[in-house]
């Protein structure tokens, strides 16, 4: 059943999301779809989103603190952490990104990936205030 949910998790995210239509290219649509499909794995059963949050020191710093969270389908007001496949993995390639980002996106210090039930999914970072 989780392999089943595995792969209609990362076949919805194939499809380009109205979020990011305009800006991902291909390359930016797998590392997404590995590290939506990393995240599957750790997920429980009744899972309504899951959330990786990144959180840079600095812009640009090379690795920083993640957060993993589940939203349940009957208790979406109660965050719980969860381990997905690799700990490591999907931050550092979220992180990696960056380079297909134009200059003026790169210097984020939050990312947050949220990845629906249904397959969408968001992506979102925060900017130092100028």
């Amino acid at each position: 059943m989780r392999r089943l949910l595995l792969a209609a998790v990362v076949a919805a995210l194939v499809p380009l999301h109205v979020a990011l239509a305009q800006e991902a290219n291909a390359t930016q649509m797998e590392v997404i779809g590995e590290i939506a499909g990393c995240m599957a794995q750790g997920l429980p059963q009744d899972w309504a989103s899951a959330h990786m949050i990144v959180d840079l020191e600095r812009p640009g710093a090379a690795s920083g603190k993640v957060r993993y969270l589940v939203f349940r389908k009957d208790a979406e007001d109660k965050p719980e952490s969860f381990t997905p496949c690799d700990t490591d993995g999907p931050p550092t390639a979220l992180i990696a990104l960056r380079e297909q980002e134009p200059v003026e996106r790169r210097g984020w210090t939050t990312a947050r990936l949220v990845v629906e039930r249904d397959g969408n999914f968001r992506l979102n970072y925060d900017f130092p205030p100028k």
